[in-house]
């Protein structure tokens, strides 16, 4: 079994495409993924494009109204997720693309029409998604932002459960690629990366992308 922690801008299309590269790699891989989407929420997140997306919302609304929207699309994702990881998950992934490829407005009236479409229990949405629970999980899920050491974006950590010592793989690339080398290559391991980090001939960029996380 392999538990995957993707790291995203929710309101970002380069995010929005990491979702669907791990969302593939569950399906095509024989093992079981406990998968997590985990929204870093903090000032420099809702106000820098860090994937290079041409993020328009980020171009067009004030820092007012982003932080506004953040916070409203984070909680209304955590209350769906309360529900459910999986329903959480098809909540989020609905409301992104209402807004970022359909470019309609957020609204609770959005929010609202999201749940149902989502099958969500609306009457019990609609009571988590200001609640203190809510709220306090956010706060949990930026903990174990700084606990694993993640400062962007589309950055994902792997762990092997099947080996309770064996430390996590971080990767500030998520491509199919690296991630499915992560679960099926067997000398694809923490220690290998380890040592292979510490060459000088290693290439720049994966020495960049890749750490070990304890």
């Amino acid at each position: 079994m392999f538990e995957v922690f993707l790291f995203i801008d929710p309101l970002c299309k380069s995010c929005r495409n990491s979702e669907n590269t791990v969302l593939k790699l569950s399906e095509d891989i024989d093992s079981k993924f406990k998968l997590q989407f985990v929204p870093i929420y903090n000032l420099k997140v809702v106000q820098t494009d860090f994937c290079n997306s041409n993020n328009q919302l980020k171009k067009k609304l004030s820092s007012e109204e982003l932080s506004y929207l953040y916070k409203n699309v984070v909680l209304d994702y955590k209350a769906a997720s309360f529900q459910g990881i999986k329903k959480g998950r098809r909540y989020l992934l609905a409301i992104q693309d209402k807004i970022l490829s359909k470019g309609l407005k957020y609204s609770d009236e959005l929010a609202i029409q999201t749940a149902k479409e989502c099958n969500l229990d609306v009457e019990m949405f609609e009571e988590d998604r200001r609640s203190k629970l809510a709220i306090d999980s956010i706060e949990k899920d930026q903990q174990l932002v700084n606990d694993m050491n993640v400062d962007s974006p589309a950055s994902a950590v792997i762990f092997n459960c099947s080996d309770s010592e064996r430390d996590g793989i971080l990767t500030r690339n998520v491509e199919y690629s690296t991630l499915f080398r992560a679960c099926c290559d067997t000398e694809f391991t923490p220690d290998n990366i380890k040592n292979a980090l510490s060459e000088s001939n290693l290439n720049k960029s994966k020495r960049n992308h890749l750490h070990i996380i304890k």
